[in-house]
């Protein structure tokens, strides 16, 4: 099944719970709170090892942090996020 990355990130924000931060991330993949994490191609390598070292399902962002947060609606960077719930959006199936 192919999703539109972008617009299954905007219904997830709209209609889910996530949590951006790549700090407040690793903490939800390591309890494994996370169904989900989004990280950006340019997340920083450390942050990129500990997530991949849980069991959590990681989604890698063609983007970088700079396009991911305008990508999410918000006006920063987002280098890592992690999806809790995925409300209304078909995200979880890009994995």
């Amino acid at each position: 099944m192919d999703i539109n990355v972008d617009k299954a990130l905007i219904k997830v924000i709209r209609t889910g719970s996530v949590i951006i931060g790549s700090n407040r991330t690793i903490d939800a993949a390591v309890s494994s709170d996370a169904k989900m994490v989004v990280l950006a191609a340019n997340c920083p390598e450390d942050v990129r090892l500990k997530i991949e070292s849980t069991n959590v399902p990681v989604l890698n962002y063609s983007g970088t942090s700079v396009e991911l947060g305008p990508a999410c609606g918000k006006p920063f960077t987002i280098a890592a996020m992690a999806i809790i719930d995925a409300g209304e959006s078909d995200i979880l199936a890009a994995a």
